[in-house]
């Protein structure tokens, strides 16, 4: 890592998505998709791009809800997804080449990009919005990147109580393995903008106007069966990375409990577990 990433806001995170998650969310791109698509494009149909506009996808990762926002505003429009994992951004790239999609990508962190002033219509993210150093003043630099009345609308992570898929993992892993606490409501992670009471302020005080938050309640398919979604999530659990790290006899032991606690939600289109996100909108203000 050089001194200038180790220096900047976010170096944790840029390391973390380029050393450890990066590769990983590559090899696994079909598998999110799968799970995630439903809940990006309800969140793209909030957004409403249209034929001509700029957009602008934080944390775009492997791409899919750019190329997907690239289709909504052609002909005459663009799509740039912006990202701090050269991995995903490389996979990406290579996707929206192959397809023939108009999204372009660039390697930034949104917080501190120089964006150009009044350079988009719109700025949209999947689960991109949540790992800031500081959320106030990344939502600040992305009101700047967008025109006079340009929109912003993003998916994000509720309670974690309202989301088993993510909290099912961590709890059996806790049973064999000291787990960090898990991080508070503000702090960088999936959860950090679980309570509306948090984050209303910070888009407000960001300078974004008209902010709605919309539950949106549904289920994420984790694998075909049980025995292949407990092998999804040893992989991109919460979880996963400290697991990882112990002795075969225990991720033997926290495979098989991981598989008993999912095999009552299969059913005949898989195993599907409850998830629940805020489609959060908002105008310039």
């Amino acid at each position: 890592m050089s001194q200038a990433t180790a220096e900047a806001p976010n170096a944790d995170q840029i390391t973390f998505w380029n050393e450890v998650q990066g590769d990983k969310w590559v090899r696994l791109q079909d598998r999110t998709d799968a799970a995630l698509e439903p809940m990006g494009n309800a969140a793209i149909d909030r957004l409403n791009p249209r034929p001509g506009e700029h957009v602008l996808d934080i944390g775009c990762g492997c791409g899919t809800t750019s190329m997907e926002i690239a289709k909504r505003v052609s002909p005459g429009g663009s799509l740039t997804g912006a990202d701090i994992s050269r991995p995903m951004l490389a996979h990406a790239k290579a996707r929206a080449e192959k397809s023939g999609s108009i999204a372009s990508f660039i390697e930034a962190d949104a917080q501190t990009h120089d964006f150009e002033d009044s350079g988009f219509d719109a700025v949209f993210s999947r689960f991109g919005v949540m790992f800031f150093a500081s959320p106030a003043a990344a939502f600040a630099n992305l009101r700047r990147a967008v025109k006079p009345g340009g929109r912003l609308a993003f998916a994000c992570w509720r309670e974690r109580a309202d989301n088993p898929w993510l909290t099912t993992a961590i709890k059996i892993a806790a049973q064999y393995i000291d787990m960090p606490p898990p991080p508070e409501i503000g702090e960088p992670g999936p959860f950090s903008f679980a309570e509306e009471s948090h984050l209303r302020p910070i888009l407000e005080g960001a300078g974004w106007a008209d902010v709605a938050f919309e539950r949106y309640d549904s289920t994420l398919l984790v694998g075909a069966d049980a025995e292949d979604a407990t092998k999804f999530v040893m992989q991109m659990g919460p979880a996963a990375p400290l697991v990882a790290e112990t002795d075969e006899k225990t991720q033997a032991a926290i495979s098989a409990d991981l598989l008993a606690a999912l095999a009552p939600h299969a059913g005949p289109d898989g195993v599907r577990m409850g998830a629940s996100i805020w489609i959060v909108t908002a105008k310039q203000g």
